[in-house]
């Protein structure tokens, strides 16, 4: 009864460690992500800014 109570601990565990991991890589692409948002964004209000500069 041990040994099958530390098999299912054990194992609900490294499903757990799974989910947690696969949630930081998630975490990791959403931030970078964002960064590149905010480049783009970067680039087109530098991009307006020239624009109406040389208008």
């Amino acid at each position: 009864m041990e040994t099958l109570l530390l098999e299912k601990f054990g194992w609900h565990r490294s499903k757990h460690s799974a989910i947690s991991r696969q949630l930081s890589v998630i975490s990791y692409q959403l931030s970078a992500i964002s960064y590149q948002l905010s480049a783009f964004s970067f680039q087109l209000s530098a991009f307006s800014l020239w624009a109406t500069l040389v208008d």
